[in-house]
């Protein structure tokens, strides 16, 4: 079978993450949640973007701090604009995040370019760990509350399980990266005999040079956790942030005229976000995200309906108002970048049509 090209595989994707999306939507009185929809005040979501631009804020100021722990000296507008970028290329790629914080670090490297790919690497892995962090801290105050009320459905509990224990190992892993030198050294390595083919005669040394990057962000990650006044704080904006969003699924639910325990949102929208992290290959893990917050929801009693409105409500937020932000934001920096070469450009034009055409050659 031939492979799939890049576009008509993002475009299979697609259909089928709508595909995913059309069930659940039929399979939840899509009359009455358009219903609901269409009733929601304005004001709310609103308010609920708002919300959504503050949790930016905070995971960013939370990442500009993780990247002065580092010894990076990151400013806070680059990196907002960094994490707004990333942000909107996860809606684009369907890459589990990665594409995001890829964005963000060749950003960074535009603006500062003498910083090394190691440290930029450890400012990651320092942010996600204390991303991970506060994740599970507030999932799990979260659920205990709720289970000892009884009112932690067990399918919930499972879901609430699984969730702390990946992020448990993916945090052991981000915060001791010399656990990856086997993996480096493989990878370089198989990467090595594959360039040998185009390269030969020439000594890449890539399983070598991997080594050393695991072992340069390594280094970076161990200065980082001595400073722990700069950690201290970045965990506290990164809870900041699970807050932030917890109380943006919390001001939908009153757009349509309900309301839910912050307890329960607090346990819902941690794990939504797990759901939207999920390499399902699906852009913007469309589909499959709508329905497993969908069950969530369901799960702690909320109507069908109501809880699909919910759903794509946040959604909207997530995905429509994130990609408004980051086209913005975009064409923002792509302006005052390149603000030289677009004046000269602009004179130029105006020289040409002043001109009644007659200079030209």
């Amino acid at each position: 079978m031939s492979k799939v090209s890049g576009k008509a595989g993002y475009a299979l994707g697609l259909a089928i993450g709508i595909a995913i999306l059309a069930i659940v939507v039929v399979l939840s009185d899509p009359a009455a949640v358009a219903w609901r929809i269409a009733k929601a005040k304005l004001v709310y979501v609103a308010l609920a973007c708002f919300l959504d631009f503050v949790s930016i804020v905070f995971y960013s100021l939370a990442w500009v701090l993780a990247a002065r722990a580092v010894g990076v000296d990151a400013g806070l507008a680059d990196g907002l604009v960094a994490s707004i970028l990333g942000l909107f290329a996860d809606k684009l790629v369907a890459s589990a995040s990665a594409s995001g914080e890829i964005v963000r670090l060749a950003y960074i490297k535009s603006r500062n370019s003498e910083v090394s790919y190691a440290d930029l690497l450890a400012t990651i892995m320092v942010h996600r760990f204390l991303y991970n962090v506060a994740f599970i801290a507030l999932l799990a105050i979260a659920s205990t509350d709720l289970a000892l009320r009884g009112s932690l459905p067990h399918i919930l509990a499972f879901l609430v399980a699984l969730a702390v224990a990946s992020t448990l190992i993916a945090s052991y892993v981000t915060l001791k990266p010399e656990t990856l030198k086997g993996v480096a050294r493989a990878t370089g390595s198989f990467a090595e005999r594959i360039a040998a083919r185009f390269f030969s005669g020439r000594e890449l040394n890539l399983a070598v040079k991997a080594e050393e990057l695991v072992e340069g962000i390594s280094i970076s990650v161990k200065k980082a956790a001595g400073r722990k006044a700069y950690m201290l704080l970045a965990a506290l904006l990164m809870l900041a942030q699970w807050v932030a969003g917890a109380f943006e699924f919390g001001v939908l639910f009153t757009a349509i005229g309900q309301k839910v325990s912050f307890w329960v949102s607090l346990v819902i929208f941690p794990l939504h976000c797990f759901l939207t992290a999920l390499p399902v290959g699906l852009p913007a893990a469309v589909g499959v995200t709508e329905a497993g917050t969908l069950l969530g929801l369901v799960a702690f009693g909320v109507d069908r309906s109501s809880a699909m409105a919910v759903t794509l409500l946040v959604r909207f937020v997530e995905v429509w108002f994130e990609t408004l932000l980051g086209v913005t934001v975009a064409t923002f920096v792509g302006v005052f970048q390149y603000e030289a070469q677009v004046f000269e450009w602009i004179r130029k034009l105006a020289s040409s049509g002043g001109s009644g055409g007659q200079n030209r050659s």
